[in-house]
């Protein structure tokens, strides 16, 4: 039992984590079949240059995790130039 009397055991039956111990969860989208079809050749390329094998998960979850770093950076530079004044919606 935790703390908050939650149970271990269900805790950890749920917790699903990557290679680096990252928590995850389940993605499902409907994509074109193009895009598949590049994300396919670009693992299959990648695991024949490097010897290791990359999915196309690994290619999404590069593609997606660039997209966040550019957002996060975006947020970023946004609230410095805000000063973080609030608009006066905000006020």
């Amino acid at each position: 039992m935790t703390d908050d009397g939650a149970d271990v055991a269900d805790e950890v039956s749920f917790s699903r984590t990557n290679r680096m111990g990252d928590e995850v969860a389940e993605l499902r989208v409907n994509s074109p079949r193009y895009i598949l079809a590049v994300i396919d050749s670009v693992a299959i390329s990648e695991t024949k240059s490097s010897g290791k094998m990359v999915s196309r998960t690994d290619i999404v979850n590069r593609i997606l995790g660039s997209f966040v770093d550019h957002k996060i950076d975006e947020a970023i530079l946004i609230n410095n130039v805000l000063g973080n004044n609030p608009t006066p919606l905000d006020r």
